[in-house]
């Protein structure tokens, strides 16, 4: 890994400081070495820029002298990217690389807002830097644009530079170890693949909740709302993982194939079809509009029109200050008929539940006959992650820096992904706003 050098953009954000540098800690950590340059506008030392990390709050179980071997790692550069002169980085990017004696690869990583991806892109392509040996790779973070319109000129202004299997394209959920497990439940087990299509199952439930709102957020949110901030891209990709076909292989350019696939086949969304709500409090959030009607929840019943899916509803629910902090998938399978006496035959229909977060594992729900008794109860085998393999498994961004190392795009979003999600989300119509309280949702939803 010392043979790669991670360029970090926005190095000030609190992506960069909540996530990203304590990732790529516990990468060093772990014996992955990786030198960094931290690259924001602000004019500070790199002493100043560490305390700035505040790493004794971001980083769980932080060992002091692990973190000095990190820090020597390190490097600050202050650069602004809609003034600077391109030049200006390319030098300063060289000279830390010859002093430090480093060499190899560059991964130019963008936790910037979308609306400097075009000043960054042109910046790395004018640095001189692109020129250099070894590969070069860039990566950036959603949103993926705010409609098809801006999707497509975004991917449009980064090919003039970067080729296709160059680019990643995060959605961090598809890092989470949960979700990458979802192919390989699904693929590897014969006990569920003959069973995972319209005659066996009833429908499926995506949910992602938040028990909290948009504080510090609302000028970015009041733009987007639910629907854009998380179905575009957390949930569809989600949804594409659960509905694909099988790839022929557990690879990138295969598993892509198939979702783009499953993508395409879905029904044009139906205004009866969507609840919008707005918790209330939302309008006194900083950054929001006083009149604003962007919806902080929503609720969204479609279909699929393909033979394993035609007539199996898909739900998503996902909102802000709701209950609980959840991010689940529902398989609820049909009833099976009753074999037995009509007396006993009050059973339920199984399910499969995959959580996410915040407890990750597998829940199956079957039926079984109590002990000396006439009746059918419902029993649960549960899979805890956490007590399988350990509470110290990667997080999300570890997994997707070493996917980027090693090139592997199966957790990446792909062009035609991003453009076909735009597609189904811009065809989702503002519909009327219910007002719920914090911790709940509106009951509309429950129809």
């Amino acid at each position: 890994m010392e043979d790669n050098i991670f360029i970090l953009f926005g190095a000030t954000g609190d992506l960069a400081k909540k996530k990203l540098i304590p990732a790529l800690y516990n990468l060093y950590v772990k014996g992955h070495s990786l030198p960094i340059i931290c690259v924001s506008r602000r004019i500070i030392s790199k002493a100043e820029y560490i305390r700035l990390l505040d790493l004794d709050s971001n980083v769980k179980n932080l060992n002091k002298e692990k973190l000095k071997g990190f820090l020597k790692n390190l490097q600050y550069i202050e650069f602004d990217l809609q003034k600077g002169n391109s030049k200006d980085l390319g030098n300063k990017v060289i000279n830390i690389v010859q002093g430090n004696n480093l060499k190899g690869n560059m991964i130019f990583y963008l936790a910037i807002s979308p609306l400097l991806f075009n000043d960054a892109v042109k910046s790395i392509k004018n640095s001189g830097l692109l020129k250099k040996k070894g590969y070069k790779r860039i990566a950036f973070e959603k949103p993926f644009g705010e409609d098809l319109k801006s999707a497509k000129e975004i991917n449009r202004n980064i090919k003039k530079v970067f080729r296709e299997k160059e680019i990643f394209r995060i959605d961090h959920f598809l890092g989470k170890e949960l979700v990458q497990n979802i192919s390989v439940l699904r693929f590897t087990n014969s006990l569920l693949k003959p069973q995972w299509n319209n005659k066996f199952i009833d429908h499926v439930q995506i949910t992602l909740s938040e028990n909290f709102g948009v504080e510090g957020r609302g000028n970015f949110y009041d733009k987007y709302g639910a629907i854009k901030d998380v179905v575009q891209n957390h949930m569809l990709q989600i949804f594409s993982l659960i509905a694909m076909e099988e790839p022929k292989k557990l690879l990138s350019n295969d598993i892509r194939n198939e979702k783009i696939k499953v993508l395409k086949k879905v029904e044009k969304i139906k205004g009866k079809n969507v609840v919008q709500g707005q918790y209330k409090g939302y309008k006194k959030v900083g950054g929001v509009g006083k009149n604003s009607k962007t919806e902080t929840f929503a609720a969204i019943k479609f279909f699929v029109d393909n033979k394993r899916w035609k007539n199996a509803p898909f739900y998503f629910l996902t909102g802000k200050n709701m209950k609980r902090n959840l991010v689940t998938v529902l398989i609820q399978f049909k009833k099976a008929k009753c074999l037995l006496f009509e007396d006993i035959c009050d059973f339920g229909p199984n399910h499969l539940l995959i959580e996410v977060q915040p407890r990750e594992g597998f829940h199956i729900n079957i039926n079984a006959k109590s002990p000396g008794k006439e009746n059918i109860e419902p029993i649960e085998m549960n899979f805890c992650h956490k007590c399988k393999f350990g509470p110290e498994t990667p997080e999300a961004y570890e997994n997707l820096f070493l996917d980027i190392i090693k090139g592997d795009q199966s957790t990446f979003v792909r062009t035609d992904e991003i453009e076909e999600s735009w597609k189904i989300v811009d065809g989702i119509k503002k519909n009327k706003l219910y007002h719920y309280k914090k911790g709940s949702y509106p009951k509309e939803a429950d129809k």
